[in-house]
């Protein structure tokens, strides 16, 4: 995920109380610098309603008469930006098995039933909808398939790691914060759509369970269209949160899966996503978006021969670099993945914030899991493919688990790729040793790719 302090510092923000009456805007959006925009709705074509707790537009979204004016594409560029899904923007329920991972029938069933339910929650987005699962069993992609059913019909919604929320809640108090507390809470508070990814109360102090008590609190009393995911057992969660879920004229409780067996969990979780299987370099476009310019179309072409030729001797290290989402990096590194694997070798292919929440939970003294065999797995693997490092949420605990990977991995030469839109050169400068290691040349090479989004294509 972008930093959401630079999301919605960059977007800004706008009041239209007074040029639109009863209508106000507190989410953000892209300022028009040359002030050529829309004086009611800022330039971002919607508009929510500043009403009391319990009217009927509490909550609900209206389109500014300028929409109908507004190309499609620019439309769907802003959305995409206040979504704050960067990774995730290539889920939706096409490209998302039906079915899941299909680790066992029971497992199959239940995910095929959330499956549904949220595809029709993403169609008319009422009320509260809670996935609640163990790691790795589709929650967190179901709900980046509704915000992005959502946003392609123009519904704006806010996608969030809750740990990440908290994260910059409590940096805004900062002097050095360029987003206050208050503009902050109330830009996620009053979301038209909201989706908290992981909600749990096993680390969470009791300031940061007080500001999420009082963000799910405002959009239970107005009934404003919510995701929830949770790993947690529902019973575990506070007394507040709990109520809420259980409140059948509010919550909609849906359950991905049930917990497997260890083994069958980390097969699950190092394999390439069905959603993503269709990624090889035969489906790779060298040519870019429509209008790309020559220097896009050489750096897609250095970036998929490089690929290409690694997939078949893969020596030493190869990080893909950009820092624009969308640009081919996943693709290209599933291509490798798909390639070798048809050569017979095994490969471990994980999203990086997926990871590192599964190996947080395997650590959780209540987990029967052997953490320290899981652990292993992942930094021994004959060849591991870390895609998004980088966008983990930045925790201590995460920044070590992750630099015992990469020194391990170093030290004994296993060949790696990385997918990355962090800029390792600039982090080395600041002195982490991660990023130190990474772009050591000794290792290997990084590649950067020079292209716009595919998924903004016209």
């Amino acid at each position: 995920m972008e930093n959401l302090r630079d999301v919605l510092a960059n977007l800004g923000t706008y009041n239209t109380s007074k040029a639109a009456g009863n209508f106000g805007i507190d989410i953000p959006f892209e300022r028009d610098d040359d002030n050529s925009g829309c004086s009611i709705c800022g330039n971002r074509g919607w508009l929510t309603p500043i009403v009391p707790t319990g009217h009927p537009d509490f909550g609900s979204i209206k389109a500014c008469i300028c929409r109908e004016t507004m190309r499609e594409d620019e439309m769907a560029q802003r959305l995409l930006a206040y979504s704050n899904l960067g990774y995730l923007s290539k889920y939706s329920f096409e490209n998302i098995a039906e079915k899941g991972k299909n680790r066992s029938e029971e497992n199959a069933s239940a995910f095929s039933d959330a499956f549904k339910k949220s595809s029709d929650f993403a169609v008319a987005p009422k009320g509260w909808l809670v996935l609640s699962g163990p790691h790795g069993s589709g929650k967190t992609h179901l709900a980046a398939a509704i915000a992005n059913r959502c946003i392609s019909v123009g519904k704006p919604t806010f996608f969030i790691y809750v740990t990440d929320l908290i994260d910059h809640l409590r940096y805004s108090f900062s002097p050095d914060s360029e987003l206050a507390y208050r503009e902050l809470f109330d830009q996620v508070k009053n979301s038209p759509i909201l989706i908290l990814d992981g909600v749990s109360s096993r680390t969470s102090t009791p300031w940061a369970q007080e500001k999420l008590i009082q963000i799910l609190n405002h959009r239970a009393a107005g009934k404003m269209p919510t995701v929830v995911t949770t790993a947690e057992k529902i019973s575990s969660l506070d007394p507040f949160i709990k109520s809420r879920i259980e409140d059948s004229e509010l919550s909609q409780l849906i359950v991905t899966g049930v917990l497997d067996k260890p083994e069958s969990q980390i097969s699950s979780l190092e394999t390439v996503p069905n959603g993503l299987r269709r990624m090889n370099f035969e489906s790779f476009d060298i040519r870019g978006r429509p209008g790309s310019t020559q220097e896009t179309r050489s750096s897609l072409e250095n970036a998929f021969k490089t690929a290409r030729a690694y997939s078949r001797n893969p020596e030493g290290w190869l990080t893909l670099f950009s820092p624009t989402s969308g640009s081919g990096k996943t693709h290209l590194a599933v291509a490798i993945a798909s390639a070798m694997e048809q050569d017979g070798k095994k490969i471990f292919f994980a999203f990086v914030p997926e990871l590192m929440d599964y190996l947080r939970s395997a650590f959780s003294p209540s987990n029967s899991m052997n953490s320290g065999k899981i652990f292993d797995e992942v930094k021994r693997s004959s060849m591991l493919i870390l895609d998004d490092l980088g966008v983990e949420r930045d925790s201590e605990w995460s920044q070590e688990r992750l630099y015992q990977i990469i020194v391990h991995r170093q030290n004994y030469r296993l060949p790696t790729v990385i997918t990355t839109r962090t800029d390792f050169t600039i982090e080395a400068r600041r002195g982490s040793a991660t990023a130190s290691r990474i772009q050591d040349s000794s290792s290997g090479q990084v590649l950067k790719i020079d292209a716009p989004d595919y998924r903004l294509s016209v």
